[in-house]
């Protein structure tokens, strides 16, 4: 081989997209249940827990112990999980808003002490505004789960 020829690497495999396990607890659960499902009753469990972004596993216990305490299991809600969604997408763009902050603060500090901006002040401008539409984004998302 060359320095020019690129090695061939194996097609990469699909990446499994594993679901939110339940709420964790220290110490940890002692006790375990096995249940036997048929293949389509395996498959619909697993659609279902999809839905709600849990593990297989996580979903029939979920379900299990809600149905042994007469309750509605509210992790299992698709709305909660929705909601869910919103707070992760707020908590980028709060974490991207800090960053932002941080940026002019050191672009203010530059210009007090040379009496110039930047140069790259325009940059953050522009990253500043696209954050921005990131915002209204989420926010007509919290608008369409309210409606």
């Amino acid at each position: 081989m060359t320095d020019q020829q690129v090695p061939q690497q194996d097609p990469p495999r699909p990446v499994r997209l594993r679901g939110r396990d339940r709420t964790h607890q220290f110490p940890g659960r002692d006790e375990r249940i096995a249940v036997r499902l048929t293949s389509a009753e395996k498959a619909l469990l697993e659609a279902a827990a999809t839905r709600v972004g849990m593990t297989p596993t996580g979903y029939v216990a979920e379900a299990a112990l809600a149905a042994a305490a007469d309750s509605r299991p509210a992790r299992l809600d698709p709305h909660r999980e929705a909601l869910c969604e919103l707070q992760a997408a707020l908590f980028a763009v709060r974490a991207e808003v800090q960053h932002i902050g941080v940026n002019l603060n050191q672009a203010v500090a530059a210009f007090h002490r040379t009496g110039q901006a930047p140069a790259w002040l325009e940059q953050v401008s522009r990253r500043c505004e696209r954050r921005l539409a990131g915002v209204e984004q989420v926010i007509a998302r919290v608008d369409q789960e309210l409606r």
